[in-house]
């Protein structure tokens, strides 16, 4: 998998490094002995390699536990989604290339001023 676009994590506290200088990422969560991991990976790096405004990053559930831990990742491969610091999409799956572009859209296209109006209406109203 060429990887010099995607950023390894290994730890929460690596996690929380780039989420706070990246606006969009997208974590995969994986472990060396999936095999469905493994078939996903090239189509991951294949999609990062043309998404340059967006962190990708992979995070080994075996190496990572404690992020793993944190986000109750239970089976793998797993997607997070992250904008502005807010996880905005957790799936499970490989899935194909036009399909992992098309999510992309999807969560590009989300109008983040309404989902952080939505949160800070909440943590005003407790």
């Amino acid at each position: 998998m060429n990887t010099k676009n995607i950023c390894a994590l290994n730890s929460q506290a690596a996690f929380n490094q780039q989420v706070a200088n990246h606006d969009f990422m997208v974590v995969l969560f994986t472990a060396s002995w999936c095999d469905p991991c493994q078939v996903f990976a090239p189509v991951f790096a294949e999609v990062a390699a043309q998404t340059p405004s967006v962190l990708f990053a992979t995070a080994d559930v075996d190496v990572a536990t404690d992020l793993a831990a944190n986000f109750q990742v239970t089976q793998v491969p797993a997607l997070m989604v992250i904008r502005e610091r807010v996880v905005i999409d957790m799936m499970h799956g490989a899935m194909l290339a036009h399909e992992l572009q098309h999510h992309l859209h999807m969560w590009q296209a989300l109008d983040m001023a309404a989902i952080n109006a939505h949160f800070a209406q909440r943590v005003s109203a407790s």
